[in-house]
C-alpha cells in the first residue's frame, strides 16, 4: 500500500511540473522575437522604370471568362453499355416502380444484384441488393459490387417475393440521394 501511495504522489508531482503542451509548442521561445524594420529601398530613377498599362477590372457578366459547362453523363445509358438490362424487359414488372423508379440489373447477378434505380431524368438514385432469407438463415456470406456513388442513407426492408426474385428476401437499398430527394421516385 505504501508503494502505491508513493507511486501516486510521484505521478501527481510529475503531472504538476510536466509541460503537456504540443511538442512543437515546447520548443517555441518564451518571448516572440521583436520584428525588425528595414529601411525602404530607394526607388529606381524614373527614366529606368517600365511603363505598364493597367486594365480596369471588368466585373460584368459579358467580360467574364467563359467556362464550358457540360451536363453530367447519362448514367442510365452508361449502365446499359455496361450490360445492365431493364428489369421490366426481363420479367413481368412495371417499367417505373413507385419508390424505386426505373430498375436495371445484370441478369447474371440475380438474385442478389446490384439493381440500379433511376429517376425520370436518368439520374441514379439508389442501388438495391436483394438478399434471400435462405442465405441469411444459412449464414451465407455474400458480396455485391461496390457503388462508385456516395451513399446518403440505407433502407432495409423485408419482401415476400416478386417477379424476378420469387423467394422471400430483404431489400438493402443504398440511397445516393437525400431523404427529401428520395420523393422524386415516389410517383
Amino acid at each position: 500500500m505504501r508503494n502505491a501511495l508513493v507511486s501516486a504522489a510521484l505521478a501527481a508531482l510529475l503531472a504538476l511540473i510536466a509541460d503537456v503542451r504540443h511538442s512543437a509548442a515546447q520548443f517555441a521561445p518564451l518571448f516572440p522575437p521583436t520584428p525588425q524594420t528595414l529601411a525602404p529601398a530607394a526607388a529606381p530613377p524614373a527614366e529606368k522604370t517600365e511603363r505598364t498599362r493597367t486594365v480596369p477590372h471588368r466585373s460584368t457578366k459579358a467580360h467574364r471568362k467563359r467556362e464550358i459547362v457540360r451536363p453530367p453523363a447519362n448514367q442510365r445509358k452508361i449502365a446499359e453499355k455496361n450490360g445492365y438490362k431493364r428489369v421490366s424487359d426481363l420479367v413481368n414488372f412495371p417499367k417505373f416502380f413507385p419508390g424505386l423508379g426505373f430498375i436495371f440489373v445484370k441478369p447474371d447477378t440475380l438474385p442478389l444484384g446490384p439493381f440500379l434505380c433511376f429517376d425520370r431524368r436518368d439520374r441514379l438514385v439508389a442501388t438495391v441488393y436483394m438478399v434471400p432469407i435462405k442465405d441469411i438463415d444459412d449464414h451465407k456470406s455474400s458480396e455485391g459490387t461496390g457503388s462508385a456513388r456516395p451513399v446518403d442513407h440505407i433502407s432495409i426492408y423485408f419482401n415476400l417475393g416478386h417477379p424476378g426474385v420469387d423467394e422471400p428476401h430483404y431489400h438493402v437499398v443504398l440511397w445516393h440521394v437525400t431523404r427529401k430527394q428520395e420523393a422524386r421516385v415516389a410517383k
